[in-house]
């Protein structure tokens, strides 16, 4: 199980978790990248398939061991992983970020620096993945299917077409 070594640094990359204490615990990580996998295996249309074991953390086959290693998916799950935890970041911060309100002419600020955290959602790894969702479904698309024939337009006369015909004589040619 390569996995659970590999992808976790990749996650921790992301997040700036590299320092000799870091914030989130190995275990935490492993959890937060099992549900990413899953997350990622249905909104993704992926060329292997894979068992995801959320209860005890597991992903079958190691998408780090096989014979054409899979950075694809391997790329999905950590930008995933990475954006949920983002998120979950924002929401614990902003709970605990100072609100001011008042109730004269009603007004609402958000002290601190949540807009920072907003930012990071809005151009980090959610962003990323998305993107990157969009540009591997795009690239690696199976149903698309072109129907070629002679239709020119909608003012389309087939009368036109006859090269015995004469076209002097024909409005079109006027």
């Amino acid at each position: 199980m390569a996995w659970d070594v590999e992808i976790p640094i990749i996650v921790r990359s992301w997040i700036n978790d590299l320092s000799d204490e870091p914030v989130y615990s190995n275990e935490r990580i492993r959890q937060l990248i099992v549900v990413a996998a899953r997350y990622v295996t249905t909104e993704v249309n992926l060329n292997y398939t894979y068992t995801i074991d959320v209860v005890d953390p597991n992903i079958s086959p190691d998408p780090t061991e096989l014979e054409n290693k899979d950075i694809d998916f391997i790329g999905f799950i950590a930008l995933k992983a990475s954006c949920l935890l983002d998120q979950s970041t924002f929401r614990t911060r902003a709970a605990t970020e100072g609100i001011r309100a008042a109730l004269g002419p009603a007004s609402l600020s958000v002290g601190g620096s949540l807009s920072g955290f907003k930012t990071i959602l809005d151009q980090g790894p959610c962003a990323l993945y998305e993107s990157l969702k969009m540009d591997y479904e795009i690239g690696n698309a199976n149903g698309i299917k072109a129907i070629l024939g002679p239709f020119v337009g909608n003012n389309f006369d087939p009368r036109n077409i006859s090269m015995y015909s004469d076209f002097r004589s024909r409005d079109f040619y006027r």
